[in-house]
């Protein structure tokens, strides 16, 4: 008996001592930018840090930087309203007590971000309850390592000086990139377009922003200072841009967020993804946006999965077209490498795509600008419409090659597009509407696989012509899914109302995300 107390009581330290070093493997810090202290606080909860500067310096990788709830909005211009600005580098100013990255010999020191983590231990910056925390904005510059944790952005594009100066620039909701021309030598360019002399760092995989993920937030533009009267139109709003952008990045995870009044004059997508690769998004809401995800400028190996799209007046998922000094593969180091393709290994399964009030329907609900290598399977769209349900365009129409390289930028080919496995419930589309379609001249598309997709067009025949005629796909089905149907509130229950009933001729078909939840 003594032995057997003496064993238990063995095994119990050995659990207390693996308890505590689970508990000391990182350390938490506390921030509030309205109450907090940044010269007598401690970043303990009863003391917390008042900016997210301050926090930052006493947090690195596997530790935790927790936002004490409120709206962070009012700490003012000061603060950025604020919002989280991951942006400095070794060659800015640094304050005692910021973090310093190493400088590779050789790599100018605007090339390397402070804030870097390791990508399996990274730095959580997150709300003290979910959607607790009301910020601007957040951005990333050269960062990496870093998950954004269950904040409300919203970010405000109207904010005005005394003058009436516009003094909030970055009008997206979360932004990252990897640009670090200084302004001076960068051709007043202020996007990730290639700079007027490439340098080696530019390529530098290595360097760019990565290792990024958002989740549990939401993310969504308000009305105007005038307010969202009759008269106002978001389609005619040129304040506004995306709900989330990354540029020149890499392994992005955008992950149970709720993103939302995206819509804008400029018809940009909720989700922007320009030069982006190894991307994940998936089981996010996204409503009322313009088109919902975007993959372009050559990004490669892009995951749209078991997504809710609701009320979205374009594409669900797109690869879309991109400013043609954005076509550098940036693998080489030479000007005149551009990428062949928008996209590379586009992958949209799983998710539901759905329009609830008339005129919302989406214009076309799958678009891919030059895509290699796109994967559309196991998806539903319900209240299609309008221009079909897919549709094929070229990338980058303005043909405009840097000087010297001598060849078109312009994209006509999409190669290895496979669409299988989907529903679509239709809305009355008229006879001429073609549901596969291309648009643009020289316009290619090869190793088109399309098989076993449901068309329910409420008994009515399904049109023909096209880029090909899914009346005569293998596994084609124009009965009826018997789908639940029905009105969603959260994003659990809009995947609710894509169950399949149990006599469904539609079986395997659809978003399996509806059947396992």
């Amino acid at each position: 008996m003594k032995g057997t107390v003496r064993l238990f009581c063995q095994a119990a330290f050995v659990l207390l001592a693996l308890c505590g070093l689970a508990q000391a493997k990182g350390k938490t810090v506390y921030v509030h930018l309205l109450d907090g202290d940044d010269v007598g606080g401690d970043g303990s909860y009863e003391r917390p840090f008042k900016s997210w500067r301050k926090s930052l310096r006493h947090a690195g990788s596997g530790d935790t930087v927790i936002a004490k709830n409120g709206d962070y909005r009012k700490a003012g211009a000061a603060a950025r309203w604020g919002g989280i600005h991951l942006a400095l580098t070794m060659a800015d100013r640094l304050e005692p007590g910021d973090p310093r990255q190493t400088v590779p010999a050789g790599t100018r020191p605007e090339t390397v971000g402070v804030y870097r983590y390791d990508p399996a231990s990274p730095l959580v910056i997150r709300a003290e309850t979910k959607h607790g925390v009301v910020i601007d904005s957040v951005r990333f510059h050269l960062a990496s390592g870093i998950r954004i944790d269950g904040f409300d952005i919203n970010p405000n594009p109207y904010y005005t000086d005394a003058s009436g100066r516009k003094i909030n620039r970055r009008r997206n909701g979360v932004h990252g990139d990897s640009v670090y021309e200084p302004p001076d030598k960068y051709n007043r360019v202020s996007t990730n377009d290639p700079p007027g002399r490439y340098t080696a760092a530019w390529y530098k995989r290595g360097l760019w922003t990565s290792h990024i993920t958002i989740r549990n937030s939401k993310i969504h533009y308000e009305c105007p200072p005038a307010g969202c009267t009759d008269a106002y139109d978001p389609l005619q709003d040129d304040e506004r841009l995306y709900l989330i952008k990354f540029n020149q990045s890499h392994h992005i995870t955008i992950e149970d967020n709720e993103l939302y009044d995206g819509k804008n004059m400029q018809r940009k997508p909720a989700i922007d993804l320009p030069c982006v690769d190894d991307a994940i998004v998936r089981r996010n809401l996204i409503r009322n946006s313009h088109r919902g995800v975007v993959t372009k400028g050559g990004g490669r190996r892009v995951l749209i999965e078991a997504n809710v799209f609701v009320d979205n007046s374009g594409a669900a998922f797109a690869g879309g077209s991109t400013d043609p000094d954005l076509f550098i593969d940036g693998r080489y180091g030479h000007p005149c490498t551009f990428a062949h393709f928008e996209s590379y290994d586009m992958t949209a399964r799983d998710n539901l795509i759905i329009s609830t009030r008339p005129g919302e329907r989406p214009v076309e609900p799958v678009s891919l600008w030059a895509a290699k290598n796109a994967t559309v399977v196991n998806n539903t769209f319900v209240g299609i419409g309008d221009r079909g349900v897919l549709l094929v365009r070229p990338g980058n129409e303005v043909d405009s090659p840097p000087p010297g390289c001598g060849r078109s930028v312009r994209l006509t080919h999409t190669s290895g597009l496979s669409f299988r496995n989907n529903i679509f419930v239709l809305s009355g589309v008229v006879d001429e509407t073609m549901l596969y379609q291309t648009s643009g001249v020289g316009v290619k598309v090869t190793g088109f696989q399309h098989i076993s997709n449901t068309f329910f067009n409420g008994g009515r025949d399904i049109p023909t012509g096209g880029l090909a005629d899914p009346n005569r796909e293998p596994g084609f089905s124009k009965d009826d899914p018997l789908i639940a149907g029905g009105r969603g509130t959260d994003y659990l229950s809009w995947m609710a109302t894509a169950r399949l009933d149990k006599g469904s001729p539609s079986q395997g078909r659809g978003t399996r995300f509806a059947r396992e939840k």
